[in-house]
């Protein structure tokens, strides 16, 4: 840690980003210390990741000049980026891709991103996989709500494909013995939140849920729930945070891992 705050004084972001994610990884730092090191991360992930931009050297960023016929979606699926259209968007400040003309340079950024839950704290922090190392970079962390009683399962979990979506219908989850009734976006009890923002995993790696189970990840109509174990099963975010984690986890790609 003493290490990556030494590098981070000198100037060397690279390095000090490795340093400062490997003693976080490690887990042998005390929490204020674990607090001291996602903040700096948290600093260098601003800095040059979501900036628009390249710092050199970096493996998980690099420019990309858009020829001729090139849209941004197909761009992102051939060189496998695994980080969702809307992000490099945002990273470039660019609201509609269609604007996108050849000859024009976006910063694309090489995932994916993960997710770990931690139900005891109700926290939810984003790593990105670090392209070539495979090395979990800390970049943010957020408050969600879990299902009460418990019915938030622990596991490791992928995004599932063709399950990822904003205006999401919304049914109860099987397991909830309530009504199986779809409310849609806009509804009366629709409970998704402002843009209906929905996020399917299903179970991988021994998991044995699938994404017909109905757990996802998911916006609010109730940001009082943050912070409690009130859901029927989901990971709920506040409007605001469901919204960046939406622009980062990318389908059969990014793992959320469920702890305890």
């Amino acid at each position: 840690f003493q290490e990556g705050l030494g590098l981070l004084e000198a100037g060397k972001l690279l390095p000090a980003r490795s340093a400062l994610a490997d003693a976080l990884n490690s887990g042998a730092l005390s929490e204020e210390l674990a607090e001291k090191a996602r903040s700096r991360l948290v600093e260098l992930a601003d800095r040059m990741l979501f900036s628009r931009g390249v710092y050199p050297g970096d493996p998980c960023t690099f420019m990309y000049t858009f020829r001729p016929g090139d849209r941004l979606v197909r761009v992102e699926r051939r060189l496998a980026l695994h980080v969702p259209e809307r992000l490099i968007l945002r990273i470039n400040g660019i609201a509609d891709a269609t604007k996108i003309r050849a000859g024009q340079s976006l910063k694309m950024i090489r995932g994916p991103f993960h997710a770990v839950v931690t139900k005891g704290r109700f926290i939810m922090d984003i790593y990105l996989q670090e392209h070539g190392t495979g090395r979990m970079l800390f970049v943010r962390r957020f408050r969600v709500g879990t299902g009460r009683d418990g019915s938030t399962p622990a596991g490791l979990w992928r995004v599932s494909v063709g399950r990822k979506m904003t205006h999401a219908p919304w049914t109860p989850p099987p397991s909830s013995n309530l009504p199986q009734r779809k409310v849609l976006w806009g509804q009366p009890g629709y409970p998704l939140g402002r843009m209906g923002y929905w996020i399917g995993l299903e179970g991988a790696e021994g998991n044995p849920h699938t994404a017909e189970d109905g757990f996802g990840i998911h916006g609010t109509n109730d940001p009082a729930s943050i912070g409690k174990a009130s859901s029927l099963g989901c990971i709920r975010l506040t409007d605001e945070d469901i919204e960046q984690v939406y622009a980062m986890l990318y389908p059969k790609w990014s793992k959320v891992r469920i702890k305890p």
